[in-house]
Parts: C-alpha cells; sequence; structure tokens
C-alpha cells in the first residue's frame, strides 16, 4: 500500500510496536495472527480480507445472475 508513511507511522496508526511491524513487513515474522491482522487492516482502513488479498478481482454479477441464485423469501431451510 502507497501512502508515503514511514514505518514508524505506519506501526502507530495500526496500533503495533515499531519493531514488529518492521519484521511484518520485511518478511521476516510471518503468521501475525488475527487480532494483529485485525490492528493491521483497521490501520489502513481495510478489512482483513483486503489485507490479505489486495490484487483479487471484484465480481460484479448482473442482476439477473443475483436474482436466480438466492433463495426466494417462502424458501425452507432444511436441516439434514
Amino acid at each position: 500500500m502507497k501512502r508515503g508513511w514511514t514505518q514508524e507511522r505506519a506501526a502507530e496508526a495500526c496500533g503495533i510496536g515499531y519493531k514488529l511491524y518492521q519484521l511484518y513487513e520485511l518478511g521476516i515474522k510471518r503468521n501475525p495472527g488475527l487480532v494483529n491482522l485485525e490492528k493491521m487492516a483497521g490501520g489502513f482502513g481495510l478489512g482483513v480480507h483486503q489485507l490479505l488479498a489486495p490484487n483479487f478481482p471484484k465480481v460484479r454479477f448482473p442482476k439477473s445472475v443475483v436474482k436466480k441464485s438466492l433463495p426466494s423469501k417462502r424458501a425452507r431451510i432444511v436441516r439434514g
């Protein structure tokens, strides 16, 4: 993500320590865990899914396809 922030500023925005942020950015430390992922995503104004897959294409389906795939209001959920 290109914001022009220093690592110190990014770490501060994310609410994590500078050294920890630096280790994540350099790829030395991996698997930050859900709590730190949520902190980092929030610091950048993103959802965790956006942080993990920033280039994931947004798929837009035509309304006709969406309407056909959604259950009707009268549909019953059958649990087996």
